[in-house]
């Protein structure tokens, strides 16, 4: 891809950061990629150059509960204010069917991450060289489930994170049945 193409990968994040404020930064490049305007090496230019020019943030905020499956706080991106100023003026200029693409895409992407964020799992090293595994859900704010397991090695604490992300609902009624089975 050119870089011709850059000033359009840079309005497409700007657009995305603005329909979903506190997106991951995993989220935000795979947001921007699926748009198929840019390929990993364009977002990665544009994503930098809207940092260096404080067009946009990424951090890992305050008391942030979310974590990566190596147990680290997930890191957010958002709009800036400047970001937001360059957006308006220039989102006319976006071609239009990148505009209708991102649109439908943005409604989905809010039940989705809304989805993800209540499915937490993530792991961190004990004392003993072990690694206790804590793995969540949520409905809205009330926490349905919050268990905390030992894995014996770091690669066994990741199937375990990557397993209970996504077949939660079959673990959880698993845990259900065999608890509340009467002998």
């Amino acid at each position: 891809m050119s870089n011709s193409q850059l000033p359009n990968a840079k309005l497409i994040i700007l657009y995305i950061l603005q329909k979903l404020p506190g997106i991951s930064a995993t989220d935000l490049m795979k947001q921007s990629i699926d748009s198929l305007y840019m390929d990993y090496f364009m977002f990665s230019q544009a994503k930098d150059e809207l940092l260096r020019d404080h067009l946009m943030i990424e951090s890992v905020r305050k008391g942030e509960t979310r974590k990566n499956a190596s147990g680290h706080p997930v890191a957010l991106c958002d709009i800036t204010p400047e970001g937001q100023s360059v957006l308006n003026r220039l989102l006319p200029t976006l071609p239009t069917a990148a505009l209708s693409y991102l649109t439908a895409e943005a409604s989905k992407s809010v039940i989705n991450i809304k989805k993800s964020t209540e499915i937490r799992a993530y792991f961190e090293p004990d004392a003993d060289g072990h690694y206790n595994v804590h793995m969540i859900l949520k409905e809205g704010e009330r926490i349905v489930a919050n268990i905390t397991l030992n894995a014996p090695t770091e690669r066994i604490a990741e199937q375990m994170c990557t397993r209970w992300k996504s077949a939660t609902s079959d673990i959880y009624a698993t845990l259900i049945n065999q608890l509340s089975e009467s002998t």
